[in-house]
């Protein structure tokens, strides 16, 4: 099988796509100072509230193909980790809803050329989400078709958010589905049952340079404890905090595996960097496992760990090896809209802003 090779070129900005930004994340920050007077402390614009903070290992193996031995994965190694999960709301919502869940994956102690010339971090980030495309093609379709979307959900009360959700889920298997119709994508999401999240699949969504090739990643449970909840339903009896009450009981216990999986680039025509709402044909490259992460039997949710994933921590999927610089339009837009929110996050809750070197950083 042929791979793309990575080129500088195979990026093509929108001429005004800087000035696009500048609106989204003025946008953005009435939403953030909206949030902080109402919670009187900052909050992501996005991924507000977190479920739990987890100290693991990614490991990779040895044996690796040449074109997925490349970047962080070039050589045999065991990173430690720090994951942070998430539902993708930029106010704090009730775990009843549904919706997008995220994960935020920091590999510490990864040497080599930094994507952002500033960065004198030693730490991988990988921001992965539920949904396997993107809702939105680019910065343009994100401003003209997501940021209603986004203003709205920053101020519907979860109330009117759960009536909404059930009606759309409702039409989609009452009459669409007759039709042969669904639902828009970014309406998909409150449709898709609420189920457990550590069985849940996380996928980039975005393409991402992968050493000399261009890739899209998955995140996917592997051992039988997490395997077992695909699809499990959450109790709507479970509360406002379901998810963490289950990750809290679930690692009391159990330990739990995850394989990292890449999926490589043949064809810009049908696998486009520039369009994150396009799939890439697993037909034409199916994803494969880069690496495993672990997670031992832990405390993920102590208030001091708590406060330091969601005061402390920032995760960036530009904060990393330049073999893994983010691609196309939405990565750009994410690479300032990111660095803005935790920005005002930090100035506002007096936080420091630090990047680990050590796993043991992360509180008990």
């Amino acid at each position: 099988m042929s791979y793309l090779s990575y080129r500088d070129d195979l990026e093509q900005p929108r001429p005004d796509e800087e000035q696009i930004i500048d609106k989204i994340i003025a946008v953005l920050r009435d939403n953030n100072e909206r949030a902080y007077r109402k919670y009187k402390r900052g909050l992501r614009d996005a991924h507000a509230k977190s479920h739990g903070i987890l100290r693991g290992e990614l490991t990779v193996p040895a044996g690796l193909a040449p074109e997925l031995a490349q970047g962080m994965f070039a050589t045999p190694a065991t990173y430690p980790v720090i994951a942070r999960l998430s539902s993708t709301s930029g106010v704090i919502r009730s775990d009843q809803l549904r919706g997008v869940r995220g994960l935020g994956i920091k590999v510490l102690g990864v040497p080599g050329t930094r994507a952002l010339p500033d960065d004198e971090a030693s730490t991988q980030d990988f921001i992965m989400v539920t949904h396997r495309e993107f809702l939105f093609a680019d910065a343009h379709a994100y401003l003209t078709k997501g940021m209603p979307t986004a203003w709205a959900l920053a101020r519907l009360p979860d109330a009117a958010l759960r009536t909404g959700s059930d009606l759309v889920a409702a039409l989609n298997t009452h009459v669409l589905r007759r039709i042969g119709r669904s639902v828009p994508p970014n309406l998909g999401v409150f449709v898709a049952p609420n189920t457990h999240i550590l069985g849940e699949t996380f996928y980039s969504s975005a393409p991402l340079r992968y050493g000399d090739y261009v890739a899209k990643l998955l995140y996917t449970p592997v051992s039988p404890e997490v395997t077992a909840l695909r699809g499990e339903a959450v109790d709507a009896d479970a509360g406002v905090n379901a998810h963490q009450n289950l990750i809290v009981d679930f690692f009391a216990e159990h330990s739990a595996t995850y394989e990292l999986r890449a999926q490589l680039c043949t064809d810009t025509a049908t696998m486009p960097i520039e369009d994150a709402t396009v799939p890439w044909p697993e037909d034409d490259s199916p994803h494969r496992t880069v690496a495993t992460i672990r997670f031992d039997v832990q405390d993920p949710y102590t208030p001091a760990r708590r406060a330091y994933g969601d005061d402390v921590l920032s995760f960036n999927s530009w904060r990393g090896l330049d073999a893994h610089r983010p691609l196309g339009s939405i990565n750009r837009l994410k690479k300032r809209v990111y660095e803005a929110s935790s920005n005002y996050r930090h100035d506002v809750n007096n936080a420091p802003r630090l990047e680990p070197r050590d796993a043991t950083e992360l509180p008990p």
